[in-house]
């Protein structure tokens, strides 16, 4: 699961009616809390119908001028009811945000939708109990009551629903707070989406240099070739420093392939795997990102390791655990890869760890390790220990992600000074017997 679905995932959740409109005020898409708001029967048929048609005809005049307001780029408020499926009438506190794009031009907008009933019917109904309190105290000095112990209880029941209405405070500025969780969760969506399309930009332009790249070393072998075609007019030297550079740049192409290959956008698509047989595809790529400083080692696995998963998305998880390692070793260490198995019992599983039987990859550096509370985020989007400019924090979500979309996960144990192992277990795929 990447991070932007993740944070859809999460606004799905809130009990705040969402709905996501183009630039026109049409829905894109909508949450279930969404769809209760406007008592909508059917959301697929509602996609790309505008938004102001599911509201009552008094109040579309109130959400076009915000929608209008949006599409100039500034936000919008306002309260106002609607009925609920039931008939009854609700009220609510509407935002309406724009969606700005390149050059700062709006390119959608966003409607969040919160019910403020309940502090509504609570605010009427201590409204109407101190008003009547007032009253009935203004009575008894007007009519000359001379009764103290009467006023004083009078004073004592207003006071108490001052105490009452101050809670209501509370609790209003607390739904404003859960507001504003809402639209905090709202800007963590866009800001995943602006980078998810900066990671497409930068796949693409990878991906590009790499196809020149490699464009340029046919050339190369093709004049080598030429030389090597007609070896008669080539000393013992000259032949054996030719066949170094074939082999060179046949190697650089290898390379640039696999460049080429990683850098493009992939959907995951689970199939049968062999664990084994990916990391021996990818050993080369990774030894060579990691550096001649790192002292890498692979050990083979004694069995085929199958399983089901995205053998594309394996190898990044693959290549971003090694250049963790890496960092986390000063880019001066060393790191062993072991592909093994692993059986989970009941006593040892847990939601996040199921029971049955695995097949793992195990990274391990001798780095500098990691203390209980970063390993505690270690998987969180965003997150990172290295300088600024020198990590996004996306590397190990991924990594997450991929785990739980193949329905495994990642055991991680390190301390600090002793370096860090990090094991992606995947479910061992039962393979049909022989007949």
């Amino acid at each position: 699961m990447n991070d932007l679905e993740r944070y859809r995932q999460l606004i799905g959740f809130s009990p705040d009616g969402v709905h996501e409109l183009d630039v026109q005020g049409r829905i894109i898409r909508m949450n279930d809390s969404g769809c209760a708001a406007l008592c909508i029967a059917d959301p697929v048929a509602a996609i790309g119908r505008p938004l102001a048609a599911f509201w009552p005809e008094a109040a579309r005049a109130t959400i076009e001028a915000a929608l209008l307001t949006a599409r100039l780029g500034q936000s919008a408020q306002f309260t106002h009811t609607l009925p609920s499926s039931s008939g009854a009438v609700c009220w609510w506190l509407i935002s309406v945000h724009p969606y700005l794009g390149a050059a700062d031009q709006v390119d959608g907008i966003a409607v969040i939708s919160h019910d403020i009933t309940e502090r509504v019917q609570a605010r009427q109904a201590l409204d109407t109990v101190i008003l009547g309190l007032n009253n009935r105290l203004s009575l008894s000095e007007s009519a000359g009551e001379t009764g103290a112990a009467r006023n004083e209880a009078l004073g004592l029941q207003l006071a108490q629903a001052r105490i009452f209405q101050q809670r209501g405070a509370g609790r209003e500025e607390s739904l404003r707070l859960q507001l504003g969780l809402a639209s905090a969760a709202q800007a963590v969506a866009e800001h995943a989406a602006q980078q998810a399309q900066k990671n497409e930009a930068i796949g693409q332009l990878v991906a590009g240099l790499s196809h020149d790249f490699s464009n340029m070393l046919q050339i190369a072998i093709v004049a080598l070739s030429s030389i090597q075609d007609d070896p008669a007019n080539l000393t013992e030297t000259q032949r054996r420093l030719l066949g170094y550079s074939m082999d060179g740049v046949h190697h650089a192409a290898l390379l640039s392939k696999r460049l080429l290959a990683f850098a493009r956008v992939h959907r995951y698509a689970a199939e049968p795997v062999e664990l084994g047989a990916i990391i021996r595809d990818i050993e080369g790529f990774a030894r060579h990102s990691l550096g001649a400083t790192i002292d890498f080692q692979v050990e083979p696995a004694v069995a085929e390791l199958p399983t089901m998963g995205d053998s594309h998305s394996i190898e990044q998880a693959f290549i971003n655990l090694c250049i963790n390692a890496r960092d986390a070793c000063n880019r001066q260490g060393a790191i062993r890869v072991r592909l093994g198995e692993l059986a989970v019992n009941e006593a040892q599983a847990s939601t996040l760890r199921p029971a049955g039987d695995y097949v793992t990859l195990a990274v391990t550096d001798n780095g500098c390790g990691m203390a209980e509370e970063v390993r505690e985020r270690l998987f969180e989007p965003y997150f990172t220990t290295k300088p600024e400019g020198a990590g996004t924090g996306l590397g190990l979500a991924q990594v997450y992600g991929v785990m739980r979309q193949a329905g495994g996960f990642v055991d991680v144990e390190s301390a600090p000074g002793e370096g860090t192992t990090m094991t992606m277990a995947f479910p061992r795929l039962q393979l049909p017997a022989a007949a």
